[in-house]
């Protein structure tokens, strides 16, 4: 029996000849093969194709392909304005209007001497009227004094003896509005603006330059 080692078929005619030979002796064929050398430099030159193929999409992935838009920052949003009124004028800002009257410095909180307290500074009264112009009940914003450095000021929280004054918890039903007292413990020599709220549900503020006698 011949040794399937020894031989190969012919491609031609399929008659068995042997591996060494470079024709088959039953039909002549010349038998094209590679040697192992040939082989291992096609498999080498696979490899620098290879190479070079990973090194041009990286590049391609780093720099952005012709003829397309490059990615757009979002742009930084201006800063808005905020408006200044005077005493005596009605504004609104947000779902709120507002009305300043009068303002008064005081030493004294209260007419009622087991209401009175001293203060740290000396009393800014505001007197005002707050509407709610917004379709359902809405709480009356805090309201805050800015100086002329920028600096801001809270009310008093001893307000709750004042009467008719504005509390945290007060709220207005829509279309209603309300005359009341807010009041500041601070110092008596600077200028104030108030700064008023469009509504807590609202990213809207107003100024008010007032005029404390």
């Amino acid at each position: 029996m011949t040794s399937e080692s020894l031989f190969i078929k012919c491609k031609t005619c399929g008659k068995d000849m042997s591996k060494t030979a470079k024709a088959c002796p039953q039909c002549g064929a010349t038998q094209k093969r590679l040697s192992a050398i040939h082989w291992v430099g096609i498999g080498f030159a696979g490899l620098i194709l290879l190479a070079i193929f990973s090194a041009d999409n990286l590049t391609s992935n780093k720099t952005t392909p012709s003829g397309t838009t490059p990615p757009i920052s979002s742009p930084s949003k201006s800063k808005s304005t905020t408006t200044v009124h005077k005493e005596g004028d009605s504004f609104s800002t947000g779902y709120m209007s507002y009305a300043v009257w009068r303002s008064v410095w005081s030493s004294q909180l209260s007419i009622n001497q087991f209401l009175n307290e001293r203060p740290a500074a000396i009393y800014l009264f505001v007197d005002l009227t707050v509407r709610n112009d917004d379709k359902k009940a809405r709480s009356v914003p805090s309201f805050k004094l800015v100086d002329e450095n920028g600096a801001e000021y809270e009310t008093t929280s001893k307000v709750w003896a004042v009467e008719q004054s504005f509390g945290v918890l007060d709220s207005l039903n829509p279309g209603v509005e309300r005359r009341g007292v807010i009041v500041f413990d601070v110092p008596q020599h600077r200028n104030y603006k108030l700064k008023v709220s469009g509504g807590y549900w609202s990213h809207e503020n107003a100024l008010v330059e007032i005029s404390p006698k």
